[in-house]
């Protein structure tokens, strides 16, 4: 079982964890105000939102999935309430990781900073869609952000 799956089901029971590098958030996020999200075809245990479902279509979306090794389930914010909340999303489709791609559309989300877990779901805060696309330091700190959260397929 990855580190992160049992971490999220020991967040979820409330059993504490000693962590040897350095300090990290516990406490559980809420979602604020009532955004709602559009879920796309997937079949993963990672979320990843992004800001418009262009930016899920696209082939910087189609390098991530291939990075990521299996069909992640993409979503974005949608102006009614067809869409599901986030933690709705992650109960009924059993998520264990979730990525914001953005930290506007994570504010948009989250008041203030962005817990480390949400219900049983680790959260993971990445650049957005156009800083992947244009710069080679946000490349970068994706590929990181990827490997530190556990979310490719050991393979």
């Amino acid at each position: 079982m990855p580190d992160s799956l049992q971490q999220a089901y020991l967040d979820a029971m409330d059993i504490p964890v000693w962590n040897l590098r350095g300090s990290v958030s516990t406490r559980a996020g809420e979602v604020q105000g009532c955004t709602y999200l559009k879920l796309g075809p997937g079949s993963s245990r990672v979320l990843l939102i992004c800001e418009a479902d262009v930016d899920s279509a696209g082939r910087l979306a189609n390098d991530i999935n291939r990075t990521l090794g299996g069909t992640p389930v993409w979503a974005w914010p949608c102006e009614d309430d067809v869409g599901v909340n986030l933690g709705s999303a992650i109960e009924e489709n059993l998520f264990t990781t979730v990525a914001i791609f953005g930290n506007a559309l994570a504010g948009q989300l989250f008041d203030g900073e962005l817990p480390a877990h949400l219900n049983t779901a680790n959260l993971v805060s990445l650049p957005s869609m156009q800083e992947i696309q244009n710069q080679a330091e946000a490349r970068r700190l994706l590929w990181a952000r990827l490997c530190r959260s556990g979310m490719l397929e050991q393979g």
